[in-house]
């Protein structure tokens, strides 16, 4: 069997493993929600996060190497990620939750056929596909700081508007002219 049928054959599993291990990363009251509602609306975190998986295996495996279509299809779910209260360390450690899983799923069954090679790049793929993750995470997290700054300048002007006006007589405190 290639080592491409060996990832195929436990693909459904591998990423229902590594699915439910990122949502292990989210605080006990929250991963029954994300195991169990299966609408994409009602609960789009797990939905981004299936969907993420996915790709991510395709990826890894040698499936779906397009970079660009890669970084689509993991988009949404590095954009979850950025606006998420985790540290960048705990956002982007999801990635390498993967590579235990392997270890136990495809690894042995590789190395019973002697292409431990086929293993390691895959390995390899995963560390790569983090390092790309990790790009698109510090780009979000650029631009929500931007957002965030843009929202305070506005608040700021506006304070500063009014409480010229309130100066200049043009309004009073109370809420009359």
């Amino acid at each position: 069997m290639k080592a491409i049928d060996v990832f195929r054959k436990h693909k459904s599993e591998i990423v229902r493993l590594w699915t439910d291990a990122v949502f292990d990363t989210y605080p006990l009251e929250t991963t029954g929600f994300l195991r169990t509602k299966e609408d994409p609306f009602g609960n789009p975190v797990a939905n981004m996060t299936k969907e993420a998986a996915g790709a991510l295996y395709d990826a890894v495996t040698g499936e779906a190497v397009e970079v660009d279509a890669t970084r689509k299809a993991l988009d949404r779910f590095i954009k979850l990620r950025a606006v998420q209260k985790f540290l960048p360390s705990q956002s982007m450690a999801v990635f390498s939750l993967m590579k235990p899983i392997m270890r136990t799923h495809v690894m042995p069954e590789l190395a019973a056929q002697d292409d431990l090679a086929a293993y390691l790049e895959t390995e390899s793929r995963v560390d790569s596909l983090m390092l790309l993750a990790f790009d698109m995470y510090m780009e979000d997290r650029e631009t929500l700081a931007e957002s965030r700054i843009t929202e305070i300048r506005n608040q700021h002007a506006q304070l500063a508007r009014w409480a010229q006006q309130l100066e200049s007589g043009a309004i009073h405190p109370d809420g009359d002219r």
